[in-house]
């Protein structure tokens, strides 16, 4: 099959790729939104990777030399698969392929066994001291999105937005190492069924409430759930918190809408992208509307 042209570059280019002739790679591609991930298997050598190369519009707003040096330590700390190469400067990464490894789905954050286990490996990252570069803040994200991308509406809500911004930002709310993107299919259930969390190029210090929220919005948890995700990952269950991971969903309905327009704008192609801009757009509007009324 014909391969887009820096994906041979890739195979080229990359030493542990090019130890093998390009013609002897089998090529699949595997699902993505912001990068265009391979599947790359050899199985003459056993070699079996994954390959991420950049997708349009990424290097607008990611730090890669930071996802790449979290990526590593995420590896150390044992909840993800160890970082073959990497090259910040093209934007490659390759790991190691884990054919017995499943996505979670939504439906798997409703189960409690899988839910506490996802809760474990959250607190682990956030307990663990890992000195991870580079920081995000919900609303300094968004305002950097919606430069790149404006759209009316989301700048109106957003700049009504000021008073969570004060409240997500006070004083005494430490960052820690956070993933960022905690969606269901970065999490790989193994066979023993132990989590590993993938694709770090978003990861940065953060609030520890911007992973649970974002599990909490994906996955449509209830109070509940929330309650449970919380304790397993060892933050104690109190009013306050409940709060925070309702100031976080919202304000991560407004970075989800922004990034959106600005993969959009782009020229991102990904199905449904526009549908889930509009969607996010319109629970951020709707989750401040609640709030304000609290």
């Amino acid at each position: 099959m014909s391969l887009p042209p820096d994906l041979l570059l890739a195979l080229t280019g990359i030493p542990l790729l090019a130890a093998v002739p390009v013609a002897d790679w089998s090529v699949a591609r595997l699902g993505g939104i912001t990068n265009r991930n391979y599947r790359l298997c050899h199985l003459q050598s056993g070699r079996d990777y994954v390959l991420r190369l950049p997708g349009a519009g990424g290097d607008q707003y990611l730090n890669r030399a930071a996802g790449i040096h979290n990526a590593i330590l995420a590896a150390e700390i044992g909840i993800a698969p160890a970082v073959l190469f990497a090259d910040e400067t093209q934007g490659w990464q390759v790991t190691a392929f884990l054919p017995d490894a499943v996505p979670l789905q939504s439906a798997d954050f409703h189960d409690p066994d899988m839910l506490a286990a996802v809760g474990h490996i959250i607190g682990k990252l956030q307990r663990s001291g890992a000195a991870f570069q580079h920081e995000m803040r919900p609303f300094v994200i968004s305002d950097r999105y919606l430069s790149l991308a404006p759209e009316p509406r989301l700048q109106q809500l957003r700049w009504a937005a000021g008073w969570l911004e004060t409240a997500i930002e006070g004083p005494g709310h430490p960052l820690v190492p956070g993933h960022i993107d905690p969606n269901p299919t970065n999490f790989l259930r193994l066979p023993d069924d132990s989590l590993w969390l993938i694709d770090w190029e978003f990861s940065a210090r953060a609030d520890p409430f911007w992973d649970i929220g974002a599990i909490a919005l994906d996955n449509e948890l209830n109070a509940a759930e929330i309650d449970s995700l919380l304790a397993a990952a060892g933050h104690a269950v109190t009013p306050q918190a409940v709060l925070r991971v309702a100031h976080f969903k919202t304000a991560l309905c407004l970075v989800a809408a922004s990034w959106a327009f600005v993969e959009i704008t782009a020229g991102n192609q990904t199905a449904d992208l526009r549908d889930f801009a509009e969607q996010r757009l319109s629970a951020f509007a709707g989750c401040l509307a609640d709030l304000a009324g609290r």
